[in-house]
């Protein structure tokens, strides 16, 4: 399994690097992409078999940070339809540092050794029930992932099906004119690339986070 940990660590180093590039390219989501990067570096980290440079202490501070600005966030309503992935940040955040406290409830052994380590049998069934109802967010939220890149890669997902706006009465609805013009070339467009590869990275981080739960249950 060595070798399967050290390849999460590389894909999760890279997704890291993406939404580090991103952070000045998208200038709403800044903070989004942020909190992306940060997630994905963590579980690098987590992953790594040479073990993480970064200590856990620092790791803690900036899940804390992560959760407590993006739950403000959302509480406040200021991130408008990009709510959900506040939420899913808050989550993730809540997933880190339940991994790290674990961790170092386990001596420092990382998250390639399960839960039930655990000296104390009692903490040990909690840590592992809270693994497994995180475990069973993220499976589902792979699901979702899994919808958003394939309505990425057909030309942008729902809000390019309705940019087009209202169909006047009496007058035929452009489904067909629409359907053939993703089916021609439906990857091809550079709009479907660019939505494409963070809904790839995405739905990659969400498994990625998904396999460390369930190898704590």
């Amino acid at each position: 399994m060595v070798w399967v940990h050290g390849a999460l660590a590389v894909v999760c180093l890279v997704i890291g690097g993406l939404h580090l590039f991103r952070v000045g390219r998208q200038p709403r989501g800044r903070a989004l992409e942020a909190g992306y990067a940060v997630m994905a570096l963590g579980m690098a980290g987590m992953f790594s078999p040479v073990g993480d440079p970064v200590p856990a202490p620092v790791w803690t501070g900036a899940f804390l940070l992560c959760g407590a600005w993006f739950g403000a966030l959302l509480a406040r309503r200021s991130l408008g339809v990009l709510g959900g992935e506040a939420l899913h940040l808050v989550v993730g955040s809540v997933a880190m540092l339940f991994m790290l406290a674990a961790d170092h409830q386990a001596g420092g052994l990382g998250v390639r050794h399960p839960a039930h380590e655990v000296d104390a049998p009692g903490l040990a069934g909690a840590a592992s029930a809270v693994a497994l109802a995180l475990a069973a967010y993220f499976v589902l939220h792979t699901l979702r992932c899994a919808d958003r890149l394939r309505a990425a890669r057909l030309g942008g997902g729902p809000s390019a099906a309705g940019a087009a706006g209202p169909v006047p009465p009496g007058s035929a609805p452009p489904a067909r004119t629409v359907s053939t013009a993703t089916a021609t070339a439906p990857a091809l467009a550079p709009e479907a690339c660019a939505a494409t590869l963070p809904a790839l990275a995405h739905l990659l981080m969400t498994v990625a986070m998904a396999t460390m739960l369930v190898g704590m249950i």
